[in-house]
């Protein structure tokens, strides 16, 4: 077993080289180092960029890399013996305990758990973290050559003659192949090449007589549906298929209903208004094939290469992208949807600038409340994170939609928190999904109030130049998202024609 090396820096500026195998513990290495120099082993720690090496580990398991670099530091703490409790298991799995000091031996540790086998007859090996110790050695090696000062600890115990230790277990033998049939020795050209009679050869079912008597043009013209519903008979339908999931006959989608209640153009509707459809699945789709644990393998390993290839972020930077995605969403949108959802599942809906704040939002549901001087508060969820009523609702990442969960103080939830007269001006879920989307299209002059005038000139189609067939200039900067805080400058506010040019300047060809 090739040794490698350790250097440590002693505390008077020396460095001493210590050779090590993979089973020298880091406090003995420390020990040979203050041996050399007439230091108390049990004053001082080992250092490694910063971070206290863990002593009673082996090299093996230290994570340190050979020709490493050690620094001999005074301990916080000096460091004492205590009673070691050692468990001492058998082959046959039965386990064996004893208190013990570290200066015992493991000779002393056999005869006194399992005498009997304290012979040099029976062949035993000790193994501790990997590391074996045989006949020879056991009266040599200590608890405290180990790593173990205190605490807990295991040791197996085994019957193996040396020879036997360097075998390796659990071999296992090639996988025999299979056997080819004759018709898979076939090339697979002379398949490709005759499509046409492998179907001919195909037997018809006898029993369903209608197949006889169709003609192949109308067969043609049937749909994949009726193909899929009634396949003829193949190969390949021989091979076990999973279950399909069988789909009842979904309700068409209910209409429409708008109820606006008032500003931000808030409408009331019940979850249940938005559950529609019903699938039935077999007990085999739940069934974990190996397609699925290759596919969640494979998604586990593109998260763990994310997670080990993404940057470390500062405070500034991860500051920055805040701000970055903070503008973009300034940039793109223009208001947001903002979804307040009650204990007693209904769902308040209203429309809110991108600037106002989560203190806005309670106020739009308070006064909407039974009891408008509740005190509430707004919460996400998963995981359950309370808004503070100062964010933003860009801030709050509540851009372009979101939905919001009221929870009321002290645990005061009435059954009916809303008014009564809302309850009786309700909307569906496919109103309100309506009405959001027509707010991403028309944009209203003010909050709740959506002119006819103002919705058709935002409908009307651009006008489009003759020559480019595109949207004309002044449209496309008409239609822009104006932002508050620009402020344009004087060259760009000034036309072509208003800049005076310099006599040098000429304008190329």
């Amino acid at each position: 077993m090739a040794s490698k090396t350790v250097t440590v820096l002693t505390v008077h500026g020396r460095r001493q080289n210590v050779k090590v195998d993979p089973n020298t513990t880091m406090l003995d290495v420390l020990e040979q180092v203050c041996r050399k120099f007439s230091f108390e082993p049990s004053e001082y720690d080992l250092k490694h960029h910063n971070k206290v090496v863990d002593l009673s580990a082996m090299f093996r398991f230290s994570g340190l890399p050979n020709n490493v670099l050690l620094e001999m530091v005074p301990a916080t703490k000096v460091r004492t013996e205590a009673d070691i409790l050692l468990v001492l298991q058998l082959e046959d799995g039965t386990r064996l305990d004893g208190t013990f000091k570290p200066s015992t031996t493991l000779l002393a540790v056999l005869e006194t758990l399992c005498k009997e086998k304290a012979k040099a007859e029976s062949n035993p090996v000790m193994i501790y973290m990997r590391r074996e110790v045989l006949w020879d050695s056991l009266d040599k090696t200590t608890l405290k050559s180990l790593g173990l000062t205190g605490g807990r600890a295991i040791i197996r115990l085994l019957q193996r003659k040396p020879e036997e230790l360097k075998t390796q277990a659990n071999v296992s033998a090639p996988l025999p192949q299979k056997e080819k049939s004759e018709e898979d020795d076939i090339a697979p050209s002379r398949k490709a090449s005759s499509p046409k009679k492998d179907v001919e050869k195909e037997p018809t079912p006898t029993s369903s007589a209608p197949y006889k008597e169709q003609d192949p043009h109308v067969l043609a013209k049937t749909s994949k549906d009726d193909l899929c519903v009634r396949p003829g008979p193949s190969k390949t339908e021989s091979k076990s298929q999973p279950e399909m999931p069988v789909v009842k006959d979904s309700q068409p989608m209910p209409a429409s209903e708008i109820h606006i209640l008032g500003e931000r153009d808030a409408v009331l509707f019940n979850l249940e208004t938005a559950e529609h459809g019903s699938c039935e699945l077999p007990d085999s789709f739940y069934d974990v094939t190996v397609k699925d644990v290759r596919i969640m393998y494979t998604d586990l390993r593109h998260k763990v290469k994310e997670l080990e290839e993404q940057p470390l972020m500062t405070f500034e930077l991860r500051k920055l992208e805040d701000e970055k995605r903070v503008l973009n969403n300034l940039a793109r949108y223009r208001n947001t949807i903002i979804r307040v959802q009650f204990p007693d599942r209904y769902v308040l809906q209203g429309i809110f600038k991108l600037h106002e704040t989560i203190a806005d939002v309670i106020a739009f549901s308070q006064a909407h409340l039974e009891d408008q001087f509740a005190a509430i508060h707004l919460y996400t969820t998963p995981p359950k994170t309370i808004l503070s009523p100062e964010l933003t609702l860009v801030e709050a990442k509540c851009v372009p939609q979101a939905i919001l969960h009221v929870g009321f103080e002290n645990d005061l939830k009435p059954d009916k928190p809303l008014k009564s007269n809302l309850y009786e001006q309700l909307s569906n879920a496919t109103g309100a999904t309506e009405l959001a989307a027509r707010s991403r299209k028309n944009i209203p002059d003010g909050f709740g109030t959506t002119t006819s005038s103002s919705a058709t000139s935002m409908e009307t189609d651009p006008p489009i130049d003759e020559d480019t067939g595109e949207a004309s200039g002044a449209w496309r900067n008409t239609n822009r998202i104006p932002n508050q805080n620009f402020r344009p400058s004087s060259v760009q506010s000034a036309t072509t024609s208003d800049v005076k040019l310099p006599k040098w300047f000429k304008m190329g060809k």
